[in-house]
């Protein structure tokens, strides 16, 4: 989830910190359910991987 809001986060230039304040604002509220979703997704399949691996270093990308 991060990398979506800070993808869009920094999608324009910030010019000062309430400017990045609003801008982290706006890309929370505009995080949608399928978002979400496949956020959940991404973290159930990344647990598989680990508990198939018995929790081994992975490279996941």
């Amino acid at each position: 989830l991060w990398g979506y809001v800070k993808q869009h986060v920094y999608s324009e230039r910030i010019n000062d910190i309430n400017h990045l304040k609003q801008r982290i604002t706006d890309v929370i509220h505009s995080v949608t359910p399928g978002v979400l979703t496949r956020v959940w997704e991404e973290l159930d399949y990344r647990l598989d991987v680990c508990r198939e691996t018995n929790g081994a270093h992975i490279e996941l990308r």
